[in-house]
């Protein structure tokens, strides 16, 4: 068998896809309710006058920000939660001896982990926004959507925050675009690394793992004398935003610990038992 055929992971893919289309279901309908009656609690309840002022888009702005942590945080559990279906013996005997190639259920379950929960989430949230905006007239409320204001705040305008009368400025907007990328990638692949290394309690592990491993770095560093103060970023409105040349070694390092945990994420997926009562994978 060839270690990875697009006509058999395009199988695969679709045949995962449709067996757990019940758990794709029940998880939008979740998602929905949450955010829906955390929607209407944020916007409905109470009063949208203070101080002779309306206070209605303000809350609405608060709707979409919280919604914007829950979209977070879903995709985080969606990272810790990609081989959610090795929990049960009898799931993981017939998922490991589906006529697959490791590669191709590990991608699979990638997809389905990162792209898939992505768009549940998201078409939760328009659903659940728009519902809310359409009922807002029978409130005496006016029609806001907070869709825009989702989409504005994920997709910021990097061009923007760069922009400045200073030409000899250091920062361009790729610098940007590659940071927050390295960041939300380097996050996203110790969630899945995570997810594939523990099999009980997957998200809350890997938090309180990564946490432990945060106050370690932070008291290992505040212990070392450095000779002067490094900044890494700085921004003023006049020069905008500069970069100093050490961030772009943390960024390969970034970058290059990503491959790391998604490649280790795969061998530990490569090496995962029939039966194991373990809390790990390994």
């Amino acid at each position: 068998m060839k270690n990875f055929d697009f006509h058999r992971f395009a199988l695969t893919f679709k045949s995962q896809l449709l067996m757990g289309r019940n758990f794709w279901l029940r998880l939008f309908l979740i998602f929905f309710l949450v955010l829906f009656f955390m929607e209407m609690l944020m916007t409905e309840v109470g009063e949208v006058i203070y101080n002779g002022q309306d206070i209605y888009k303000m809350r609405v702005d608060n709707a979409v920000n919280f919604s914007i942590t829950f979209f977070v945080f879903s995709m985080l559990f969606g990272a810790t939660g990609i081989f959610s279906v090795l929990k049960d013996t009898r799931k993981r005997i017939a998922y490991l001896m589906f006529p697959a190639s490791n590669l191709e259920k590990y991608i699979n379950c990638w997809i389905m982990s990162t792209v898939v929960v992505a768009i549940v989430t998201f078409v939760a949230f328009f659903c659940a926004d728009t519902i809310r905006t359409l009922m807002a007239p029978a409130f005496g409320r006016e029609m806001i959507w907070g869709v825009p204001s989702f989409l504005s705040q994920i997709t910021p305008n990097i061009h923007e925050l760069v922009t400045t009368t200073n030409t000899d400025q250091v920062c361009h907007w790729w610098d940007v675009f590659f940071l927050v990328t390295g960041c939300v990638l380097f996050f996203h692949s110790l969630y899945m690394l995570g997810g594939t290394a523990f099999r009980r309690q997957q998200f809350l592990m890997t938090t309180l793992f990564i946490v432990l491993c945060f106050i370690i770095i932070v008291n290992v560093l505040h212990h070392i004398d450095f000779e002067g103060n490094i900044n890494l970023l700085n921004y003023d409105e006049q020069n905008g935003l500069q970069v100093h040349p050490a961030m772009y070694v943390i960024m390969v390092c970034l970058y290059l610990l990503t491959c790391f945990n998604y490649w280790l994420s795969y061998r530990i997926f490569c090496r995962v038992q029939a039966i194991n009562n373990k809390w790990l994978n390994v």
